[in-house]
């Protein structure tokens, strides 16, 4: 467990989760069956953990698929990995939002810098654990606990967020789309796996659990 996870399961309340445990069991299987499952500690946590499993299963699936759906309509690691969680999780982020996604495609404007996929994952994290009340002042507020989860979850994956980064570490080099012979090849290399629509997935995929575990 890394510090930024620590940090955020100190806030959690044991007291709640009981709560939700008993309000859980008592609208699913009814009270007397609820509060009688309520003895049986082990009985709880393997339904429970079932019912979780099932869940984000068909989630990830779902969110799979969108990623497929969005790659080619907008043709952009950054938006596409957004789009996908914006639409599973909603959101409600306006199509502006999108827009203004556009440059940080291909590591920033095809520079190399910041995967896009990580972009896009992270603004989603933001829109999803940001304050309601905009004057709330906490030091560690979720977005960024969670937003330091992502990080370091994609780069034990990737080695790094960097997409020239990323790409040495799929391809053994990085492609310059900035010269016409790099963005060729690259684009003839790409066809293969793993590829940007592999790297946008799993960006996706990490967000989504980060979401899922702390929901």
């Amino acid at each position: 467990m890394n510090s930024n996870e620590s940090v955020y399961k100190l806030v959690k309340s044991t007291d709640q989760e009981k709560i939700n445990r008993r309000t859980f069991f008592t609208k699913s299987v009814g009270c007397t069956a609820g509060l009688a499952l309520l003895a049986f500690p082990g009985m709880i946590t393997g339904v429970l953990a079932a019912k979780a499993d099932k869940s984000k299963k068909e989630t990830l699936k779902e969110l799979d698929e969108k990623v497929d759906k969005f790659m080619p309509m907008h043709r952009s690691c950054a938006l596409a990995s957004f789009a996908a969680l914006n639409e599973q999780f909603n959101l409600k982020a306006d199509p502006a939002t999108l827009r203004a996604l556009m440059p940080f495609t291909g590591g920033i404007a095809g520079k190399g810098e910041t995967c896009g996929a990580v972009s896009g994952a992270m603004l989603a994290l933001g829109f999803f654990f940001g304050p309601i009340d905009q004057k709330e002042k906490a030091m560690f507020p979720p977005s960024w606990i969670n937003g330091g989860v992502f990080m370091d979850k994609f780069k034990k994956e990737y080695s790094s967020t960097r997409c020239w980064e990323v790409q040495k570490h799929l391809y053994g080099r990085y492609f310059d789309s900035s010269k016409p012979e790099d963005l060729k090849l690259f684009m003839e290399v790409s066809q293969k796996t793993p590829n940007c629509l592999d790297v946008t997935k799993k960006a996706v995929l990490i967000a989504a659990e980060i979401i899922l575990e702390n929901s």
